[in-house]
């Protein structure tokens, strides 16, 4: 589904160039993914729907990324723990996201930071390989360890621009790209992830 030739949109650095290729080549591969992910999370018993960025507020400078997001609401996403599937110029990546804006639960007492936190042996227990993103909006991960864990939920919510975001990233050139292992990989980190959201539902 996704190859490698398609991290070549962010070779245009105009704002409409870029556009205009990131609308033709990567959305419709954004949509067509979601044909296989929405089933997936669907058998929670919830309605989810995907959200692909429009990136509207664009009048100067072209994305340095861009995404697919999914979540149970057809208005939209970042208010709620949601999954997101994006492209920067150099890896794709796949998470979990607590961003920074999320809506408070008049229903739950704990704090979104205090949720985190008591759900970090769900983390923990995550693949090796899964990554830490502490901001969807800059490229810089971290591995997914104790300590970056930790730093990482304690800044969550206390911290101007600080998220939380858990997952996986693939890098460009990975032999992956264009092979069914590939879509596999994503619907399957999909899977891994679901058992903890549904624990913040």
């Amino acid at each position: 589904m996704f190859e490698d030739q398609d991290f070549n949109v962010f070779n245009d650095e105009t704002l409409e160039g870029r556009m205009t290729l990131i609308r033709t080549d990567l959305d419709p591969k954004f949509e067509k993914f979601a044909t296989a992910a929405l089933p997936v999370l669907n058998e929670n018993g919830q309605v989810w729907y995907a959200h692909v960025a429009k990136h509207l507020r664009r009048t100067v400078y072209p994305p340095e990324n861009t995404w697919v997001a999914f979540a149970p609401n057809k208005r939209g996403y970042k208010m709620m723990p949601h999954f997101e599937l994006g492209f920067w110029d150099d890896h794709l990546y796949l998470y979990l996201s607590f961003l920074e804006n999320l809506k408070k639960d008049a229903a739950t007492q704990a704090t979104w930071t205090e949720q985190l936190q008591a759900h970090r042996a769900d983390f923990e227990a995550l693949p090796s390989d899964f990554v830490i993103s502490p901001n969807h909006m800059e490229k810089t991960v971290v591995p997914l360890d104790t300590t970056n864990l930790n730093d990482t939920i304690s800044a969550y919510g206390q911290k101007k621009h600080t998220e939380f975001s858990v997952g996986i990233t693939i890098e460009r050139g990975d032999d992956r790209f264009g092979t069914d292992a590939l879509d596999a990989l994503l619907l399957d980190t999909i899977r891994t992830l679901l058992p903890i959201y549904q624990k913040f539902i």
